[in-house]
Parts: structure tokens; C-alpha cells; sequence
């Protein structure tokens, strides 16, 4: 007996770019609106209608495309179908009509060239870039020389996205001068979007905020840390089974930030923070003991269950350190330029393979979403990114990270047993 297939529904919004048979496809909107479930459905009911075609899935990387496109599309698209099954050492998944779906990345030429022997002659009939604004010009330009697919009367690419900068080739190209059919969602137009996903994008601000919450394609003017997303953003907690750190950045009048900060195999988590004006340095390490206790409990003599491994921060918080001591927190700092440890931080909120390791708890870090999204800026005239200081102010938190990554994350630190070994100050 035959086991029946449930149906994709489109919702309201998807039918008419369901029904598009345009070459060029453009999704994009704010977050949330359905954007990539529209485009794994068509891109498998193409496949499923026309008997030997080609398709190609692709991310920036294999990597992203391997852990999160592909499983949704296996999942949730394909499901348990026995008409198609995932040949994952190939990358591919074969159709019983004699259909492929490719997928993998272009990062580099060895992954361009594994998505070029696909299809006879290396002609396609379909393709998906999925977060297509991580994509270069010429990635797209490859992508159009191989739509010379012959197993269906039409060919598409679609392109999906959350907007970037105005300046971006999608903008320019298939928004402006309307190379694409264009069609734009909002999670309000997704009638599976839940009340705290809603909340979430309404608690994001500045140029997150419009780009994620109103998809705008706006520029991030003077921000900082501009390759910062919503994919930097998490739920996520601690794993309660690994050491944890501090990163500080000491102030008094100005804000004192701390920042809880987990090393996890995949990601660094900034899971909590500590931002408090006119507190004496030995009340902020209070409420960091206070904070320990109520994620990890005591023990049997009445003592912490966890403390920090070790809080790294300001050179000239002397103070601030000598109580950590006290608290038997392992307290360390280091000078270093400014730009230099920008350049750290850039590579851990996306480096250039697409991957975002920093992942900040969006409940429990407003102020440090707000600074790294809003507020640490370049002077607005005459910045050179590459040796310009941020304006001060808005940048507490900020600073406390970037002390904390370049001691931790840059290149030049000592592995981690000698770090005890380095005169303190």
C-alpha cells in the first residue's frame, strides 16, 4: 500500500511566488516570514514534477549548508518520502524519478568545484542560495552561467534573504533595477510565529532592528561591529558541565559591565551580564558570587558550587582585580591596540567562512546587544575603519569583551596552563 505524502500548504503570502516561474527569484523581508520553507518546497516539488532534473542547494559554506539547511530540508520537506533518499557522502539527494539536489558550498575553489560537476555538462534547472546576502557577485554570476537545464520548460534561481546594506549587489541589482521578481514577508505574515518570537524581534534595536524586525535594506552607518546578525543571538544556556569566565570593563560613574562568557566546542556564549552604575568594587564581585549561586547552587560547606575560571578586563582596573583574588577568581588583563582587538572580535561574530561563533544570550544581555547593535560607534566623519578608535561611551560592555577576546581568542595567548605563570596588572 501506498503511504500518502501530506501536502505543502503555502500560506497567503507564498502563493503567488509559488506559481513564479521568473529565472530569478528574490525573497527577502524581515525575519520569521517563511522565506526558506517557501523555497525548500518548490525547489523539491520542482524536482518531483520534472523526471531528471538537476538541483542545487547552496549556503556560503558546506558547513552552514550541512548543519541547518539540510537538516530542515530532510525533515521537514522531504520527510520520510521513499521516493527520495539522502545520499550523504555524495551530498546529494537522488530522486526515484531519476532527480538530484545537490548541495554544498562556495567558500573556496575546492568547494566551487565540487558544485560544478553536478549535471550533464553542468547544466542545472534549480537552484536555492539561502542566505543569499553572504554571497558575492561573482558566486551569482557563476550560479546564472549554469542554468542551462533542459528537463522542465523553465529554469529559476531563487535568492533568499534577510536584507543587508543598501549597497549590497541584491539590492542593487535585483531590487533597484528589478532583475528579479521580487517578493517581500514579515513575520506577521507567518501564521506559525509565536507571541515570544515576535517579542524577540521587537526587543532588537537599531540597525538589527530594521534590517530583522522591519526588513529594511538600510546601512549600519558608523556601527562598529556591522557584520553583527540575528544569528548572533541565541536562547541557548550555559552547559552547566563546562567552566565558565568574566570579562570586565571597570567604571564607576560609567557603567561597570561583566559579562559571563562559556568557551564551548562550536561557539563562545556570552550567557549573562552585570551592568551596574556607582558600585563599589566589592559589591560587584558580591553580585557576581550572588549570580554564581543562583545558577549553580552551594555545596555541602556552604560555598559556591562554580566560579569563574577567570575574569580578564580592564589593565587599570586594579582594584576591581584584587577583589576578584579575594573571591578566588583568577583575575588578568592586557594592553593591547584597540583596533587589534576589534579585529578579534569582527572574526568571532562572522569569520570569513560565514561562520558566527559568538552567540549572545538575548534575554539575559540587553545591554551588550544594545551597544554592539546601537550604540559603539566610529567618530560619523573621517573614520578609517581599519585604524579608527570608536567614539567612547555606549561601549562598556563592548570593551569588556573585546579585553576578554584578545587575551583568550587572539592569536599571540599562551595556552592556558602558563597563563597563571604572567605577572598580574
Amino acid at each position: 500500500m501506498t503511504r500518502a505524502i501530506a501536502p505543502y500548504k503555502p500560506l497567503p503570502w507564498q502563493i503567488q511566488p509559488w506559481r513564479d516561474k521568473s529565472p530569478i527569484l528574490l525573497l527577502t523581508g524581515s525575519a520569521g516570514g517563511g522565506k526558506s520553507r517557501l523555497a525548500a518546497e518548490k525547489l523539491h516539488a520542482y524536482l518531483m514534477k520534472y523526471p531528471g532534473a538537476t538541483g542545487v542547494m547552496l549556503r556560503k559554506t558546506r558547513e552552514s549548508m550541512t548543519n541547518s539547511t539540510v537538516l530542515s530540508f530532510e525533515r521537514t520537506t522531504v520527510g520520510r518520502d521513499p521516493r527520495v533518499s539522502h545520499k550523504k557522502a555524495d551530498h546529494r539527494f537522488e530522486y526515484a524519478n531519476g532527480s538530484i539536489l545537490a548541495y554544498g558550498g562556495m567558500k573556496d575553489e575546492a568547494q566551487r568545484e565540487q558544485i560544478r560537476g553536478v549535471g550533464l555538462d553542468g547544466s542545472v534547472d534549480f537552484v536555492w542560495m539561502e542566505e543569499a546576502v553572504r554571497f558575492t557577485e561573482d558566486d551569482f554570476h557563476e550560479v546564472l552561467a549554469r542554468m542551462r537545464g533542459r528537463a522542465a520548460p523553465w529554469t529559476q534561481v531563487i535568492v533568499s534573504t534577510n536584507p543587508g546594506p543598501p549597497s549590497h549587489w541584491i539590492n542593487q541589482r535585483l531590487i533597484i533595477k528589478g532583475e528579479a521578481a521580487v517578493y517581500k514577508s514579515s513575520a506577521l505574515d507567518n501564521p506559525y510565529s509565536t507571541a515570544q518570537y515576535l517579542e524577540s524581534l521587537d526587543m532588537l534595536t537599531g540597525i538589527l532592528r530594521q534590517r530583522l524586525r522591519d526588513g529594511l535594506w538600510v546601512q549600519a552607518e558608523g556601527i562598529v561591529y556591522d557584520n553583527f546578525e540575528m544569528d548572533n543571538l541565541t536562547d541557548e544556556g550555559p552547559d552547566p558541565n563546562l567552566p565558565f569566565e568574566l570579562a570586565f570593563d571597570d567604571g564607576y560613574v560609567d557603567p561597570r559591565a561583566i559579562l559571563f562568557i562559556q568557551r564551548q566546542p562550536d561557539k563562545v556564549l556570552v550567557f549573562d551580564e552585570l551592568y551596574h552604575s556607582r558600585y563599589l568594587e566589592e559589591k560587584s564581585v558580591e553580585a557576581v558570587v550572588e549570580r554564581c549561586v543562583e545558577r549553580y547552587g552551594l555545596d555541602e560547606s556552604g560555598r559556591p558550587n562554580k566560579l569563574p575560571e577567570i575574569a580578564v578586563g580592564s589593565p587599570e582596573a586594579n582594584q576591581l582585580k584584587e577583589r576578584f583574588r579575594r573571591a578566588d577568581i583568577v583575575a588578568r588583563s592586557k594592553p593591547h591596540e584597540v583596533v587589534e582587538g576589534i579585529k578579534v572580535v569582527r572574526e568571532l561574530i562572522c569569520d570569513g567562512n560565514g561562520r558566527r561563533m559568538l552567540q549572545i544570550h538575548r534575554q539575559n544581555c540587553p545591554n551588550f546587544i544594545r551597544e554592539i547593535t546601537e550604540g559603539y560607534r566610529y567618530p560619523e566623519e573621517g573614520a578609517r575603519r581599519d585604524n579608527e578608535k570608536p567614539l567612547d561611551g555606549n561601549d562598556h560592555a563592548c570593551d569588556a569583551f573585546r579585553y576578554w577576546a584578545y587575551l583568550r581568542i587572539g592569536k599571540w595567548i599562551a595556552p592556558s596552563e602558563q597563563l597563571e605563570q604572567q605577572p598580574s596588572g
